[in-house]
């Protein structure tokens, strides 16, 4: 059994590594979650008379945040043309679903085995979290930004105690493209009710210490919904 961890170490990373000053980060918060919920459209160009005018801060810090957002592959740089929102590809969704289940099922693994009793009442009581806003077959509810929270804030959880921060850094900048994916493509809760089901199952594995077996699980929750997304993509695009 490797290092336990206690609760602090469970919260959702934030990828600010570089920021100077809190506007910065700030900038960074707002941008990624325009971004990841859809709100700025790919393709869209990132000007910043329009970025200071809608997010209320200078050029510098908007330069900071979108550099970043450029490493986490959400925004792209390009020469004499300036920044823009990714754009979406099926082959750029399959990628990122098939490094997310690796990544992903890794960290789940490392924490099952590493977790102590701090890290198992963290997943008992996000699971609880999510599953008060999740919505059931035949929800005609949008997905909306509580929703969006508890859904993360669940996973991120069972991946709390893997005890390596890089790892849970790259899990999130994953998680936040393939996210972008499913917003852009899921209009209802009724789409997740068949996922959402699995939480409580991956749960009970998690907390018992059954690695394997928590393991094939997520792997298959990922893949359920992954599978949601491209049907809808296929579709929409």
């Amino acid at each position: 059994m490797g290092r336990a961890l206690g609760a602090g170490a469970f919260a959702t990373p934030v990828l600010a590594d570089g920021l100077t000053n809190s506007k910065a980060l700030l900038a960074l918060k707002a941008l990624r979650r325009d971004i990841v919920a859809g709100v700025l459209k790919p393709g869209r160009k990132l000007a910043f008379g329009f970025l200071t005018a809608t997010y209320g801060v200078g050029v510098s810090p908007l330069r900071e945040a979108l550099c970043l957002l450029s490493a986490e592959r959400l925004v792209v740089l390009e020469s004499q043309r300036g920044f823009h929102v990714a754009r979406v590809s099926l082959a750029d969704l399959q990628d990122v679903i098939d490094v997310r289940r690796h990544v992903e099922i890794h960290a789940f693994g490392l924490s099952v085995e590493r977790g102590d009793s701090a890290w198992r009442r963290s997943v008992v009581e996000a699971s609880a979290e999510f599953t008060r806003v999740a919505g059931r077959a035949g929800d005609p509810r949008p997905i909306d930004e509580e929703w969006q929270v508890m859904h993360r804030r669940y996973h991120f959880a069972l991946l709390g105690a893997c005890a390596s921060p890089t790892l849970l850094n790259f899990c999130s900048q994953i998680y936040d493209r393939f996210d972008r994916y499913r917003r852009l493509t899921i209009p209802a809760q009724s789409f997740m009710a068949g996922p959402a089901r699995d939480h409580h199952a991956i749960t009970d594995e998690a907390v018992a210490g059954r690695r394997e077996d928590a393991q094939a699980l997520l792997t298959r929750h990922i893949d359920d919904i992954a599978e949601v997304v491209l049907a809808n993509f296929r579709t929409t695009a």
